[in-house]
């Protein structure tokens, strides 16, 4: 006879919660997983997960999603490029700040031990701002959300860019253009 508790069904109470727990690791070690290969995918300037042009900016469509985001690109200008994620809310929903410490703790726990952690870089005029920036040796990758008033909008971005000396690498051969470290949202 199955074990119950104020007549609840332990057994199926418990596989549930199980469960769910594993969901969650798999979901936290999915994401460390995915910043990983970014991490690694800013040697060549994210050029395997670059897809077609959006527009005549320089943004492409990225072939890798974070979970949940409303936009992943990545940048590819003449000096730099850059991979980034944005998670679009209404402006200073509670749900915008909850996603920031969700992603931070994420971020804390696939970086911590291998990452420099260091304060914020300027930004483009916010009406709030708050940041986690981690300096890699391969990449520095940053954590930051902004309202923007004018917008009606609040926004979380996560984004990924390339410390090798500002140049594109190809494995096994020496730099083949130039990409700079400058940092802004």
């Amino acid at each position: 006879m199955p074990r119950c508790f104020n007549g609840i069904r332990l057994l199926p109470v418990v596989s549930t919660l199980v469960f769910l727990a594993a969901l969650g690791a798999a979901r936290a070690e999915d994401f460390c997983a995915n910043i990983d290969s970014l991490i690694d995918q800013s040697r060549s300037g994210f050029a395997a997960i670059a897809d077609k042009p959006k527009g005549d900016t320089g943004d492409r469509e990225a072939r890798l999603t974070l979970a949940g985001a409303s936009t992943c690109l990545v940048t590819r200008k003449a000096k730099r490029s850059w991979y980034r994620c944005a998670w679009a809310f209404p402006y200073r929903a509670k749900r915008a700040a909850d996603t920031f410490d969700a992603l931070a703790g994420k971020l804390d726990g696939c970086l911590a031990r291998r990452a420099t952690p260091h304060g914020d870089r300027s930004v483009n005029h916010p009406d709030s701002y708050a940041a986690r920036r981690y300096e890699l040796e391969q990449a520095d990758v940053s954590l930051s959300v902004k309202d923007k008033a004018g917008l009606g909008k609040t926004f979380v971005f996560i984004r990924v860019q390339g410390r090798n000396g500002g140049r594109i690498w190809r494995r096994g051969s020496e730099p083949v253009s130039s990409i700079g470290s400058t940092m802004r949202a």
